[in-house]
């Protein structure tokens, strides 16, 4: 059964596989008209198995077992059942804790199908109001809950292309005479055939990839693809299908998708082939894992099909050229300015692009090694820039000189998956455990003062890694000194511990970091406070808030938290009871800043004393 408005034509704003930050969604988003409070019905018979709370991810969430051996998740929820709100409020008053995660028994709660469990909301990391429904087996895969037979949801449009890309995935391969990616717009025309209106050539191994969406039918919302079919010359080279996924391999989609791209635009492209350490069985593919290998100077036509779960299908066929051979490298014009140097990694490639020379030939680079020094000529020019290109799994560089320019580079070191491994210098001692890292990493390591940088926040991760830093600035006060991860102007909480004066930090994800002291406590400001409710806002500015706790005449209070709205109010155990006294809020920050607001509840209203005798004597 539909748990939203069953019988009655519904619409999507998410679908099972959708790219989203480090994880594929786990099921549909379903949309109820923009607003809370919507009856929220069980799909089938059951029980529940499952009642949480979490101030981000699902929020208010309910899983239901079924007899068949699948579960069903419902998250997002503003409140749930009599019944059930009453466990999960006893459950979080013993706890004295507003996250929670309840284990009732077997049969405890069971319901029927159509049986009412929750009102939806926007509870935990919900951008808007509605449901999220997921439908998992006794394997705790994820299903796609459109292939059940609901016709609540009605899909009669195509997917559809935004861009496509080619990416050289060798030192020595070239697309359109360059060594970095292409990005394209394929363009629908007006007979509904899709097209690519600018010409392609290419040699080499190189890498397809797709950004492309899907929409069901009365939503505005891009949902995710069910299936991308990749053929070179009527071939088929790569598949991906997306009914189902292990839920506890969803930290691949960091290898699926271009994870380097979505940290610089947001755009979340499909690669359409296996990338090093995916592990991820939702493939098929051939002997070069979907990569094209475009060896051989002629021709090829690349067909890329898309599919939705309900068998639309859009296709875009489009052929790539051989590059020419023994083409010019390009002159440049030559410029007054100060030259400028920039570099960039793709795969196990280093491009290095200098700007601005007084000549029309670029110089050669010199690149400097461990001991050695590697003389590189321009290898073309593109835009009045020269490019130079460095084998990663062959050099390490420590730095390049283009004329008078010196830019640093930083490599270190080798690191390969799955072995631990260690770099070390005079401040600093970065530590891989073996399961950190998807793919080789080139190390590269910067540090000065109180910042520290290691590679870029481009590539993914696996797991934690750990560094040991000695900084060479003064700190404020170092008890409230944390590590930050450092992007322009966003600062976000790292944490770590002294030892030794120096400072230990574990991270999931490479950067600049830096230690910043937070010396300002949280600020709270009460919005309400009487025998009915306490509701006040709570913010903090840098390491983030960690506790909240309310106390009337020393009674712990559970309060509500939605950290979108920085909003607090209180829940009752015993609603008929009211909040007189002395209510105490305590708010402490991640940096250990406490702020402590204390206020005088004013007395509830007391029921009216009739002197019945009085009255009487009145009327008589």
């Amino acid at each position: 059964m539909f748990p939203i408005m069953p019988g009655e034509a519904n619409s999507l704003s998410g679908g099972l596989g959708d790219l989203r930050p480090n994880h594929f969604h786990a099921g549909i988003d379903i949309r109820t008209a923009q607003r809370e409070g919507l009856e929220v019905y069980a799909a089938a018979d059951g029980y529940i198995s499952r009642i949480a709370v979490f101030t981000g991810g699902y929020g208010h969430v309910i899983f239901i077992k079924h007899p068949n051996g699948l579960t069903t998740v419902y998250g997002h929820l503003k409140t749930l059942n009599d019944t059930l709100a009453q466990f999960l409020r006893a459950g979080q008053y013993k706890k004295q804790s507003f996250e929670i995660d309840l284990r009732p028994e077997p049969n405890q709660f069971p319901v029927k199908k159509g049986e009412i469990i929750a009102l939806s909301g926007n509870t935990g990391g919900s951008g808007g109001p509605h449901l999220h429904f997921e439908i998992r087996d006794d394997k705790n895969n994820l299903l796609n809950p459109l292939l059940f037979g609901f016709q609540e949801i009605e899909d009669e449009l195509p997917p559809f292309f935004e861009r496509i890309a080619l990416q050289p995935l060798t030192p020595s391969s070239r697309v359109n005479g360059q060594a970095g990616r292409l990005a394209l717009t394929p363009i629908r025309r007006p007979n509904g055939d899709w097209v690519l209106t600018q010409p392609i050539s290419a040699s080499g191994l190189l890498g397809l990839e797709v950004l492309a969406h899907d929409r069901t039918s009365g939503s505005p919302f891009k949902n995710g693809l069910t299936c991308i079919e990749i053929q070179l010359d009527n071939r088929e080279v790569f598949a991906y299908n997306m009914n189902n996924f292990p839920n506890e391999e969803t930290r691949l989609i960091n290898l699926h998708m271009n994870y380097g791209i979505e940290q610089l635009t947001g755009q979340r492209f499909h690669r359409c082939y296996i990338a090093d350490g995916n592990t991820l069985d939702l493939y098929r593919f051939d002997q070069t894992r979907g990569k094209l290998p475009l060896f051989d100077g002629q021709p090829h036509e690349v067909t890329i099909t898309l599919y939705d779960c309900t068998q639309h299908t859009t296709t875009l066929r489009f052929t790539v050229n051989p590059e020419a051979e023994n083409s010019a490298i390009g002159k440049l014009t030559p410029s007054k300015l100060p030259t400028t140097l920039f570099s960039s990694v793709e795969e196990n490639t280093l491009i290095i692009r200098a700007r601005n020379f007084p000549t029309a030939t670029a110089p050669t680079a010199q690149v400097y090694l461990s001991g050695a020094t590697l003389e590189l000529p321009s290898q073309y020019v593109r835009a009045n820039e020269a490019y130079y290109v460095i084998d990663l799994q062959k050099h390490l560089p420590d730095s390049v000189q283009i004329g008078k320019n010196v830019l640093p580079l930083n490599f270190k070191k080798r690191i390969l998956p799955g072995q631990a491994s260690t770099y070390t210098d005079s401040a600093i001692t970065v530590t891989f455990p073996s399961e950190s890292l998807y793919d080789t990493l080139h190390l590269a390591v910067s540090h000065g003062g109180n910042r520290v940088s290691i590679n870029q926040g481009t590539i993914p991760l696996k797991d934690f890694f750990e560094v040991s830093f000695l900084p060479t600035e003064p700190l404020e006060n170092s008890g409230k000194t944390h590590m930050y991860l450092v992007n322009g102007n966003r600062k976000s909480y790292v944490g770590g511990f002294w030892k030794d004066n120096r400072f230990i930090f574990k991270a999931r994800q490479f950067g600049t970091f830096q230690l910043l002291t937070d010396l300002k406590p949280p600020v709270v400001k009460i919005l309400r406070k009487d025998y009915n409710a306490i509701v006040a806002t709570v913010k903090d500015d840098l390491s983030g808030l960690d506790t909240i706790r309310a106390l009337v005449n020393g009674e712990w209070i559970l309060m509500q938290y939605d950290y979108k709205r920085a909003l607090i109010w209180s829940d009752k155990f015993d609603p008929t009871k009211p909040f007189e006294g002395t209510l105490v809020l305590e708010v402490t920050d991640r940096a250990g800043n406490l702020t402590t607001v204390t206020a005088q509840l004013p007395p509830a209203p007391r029921p009216m004393v009739v002197d019945s005798a009085a009255v009487l004597e009145k009327e008589n």
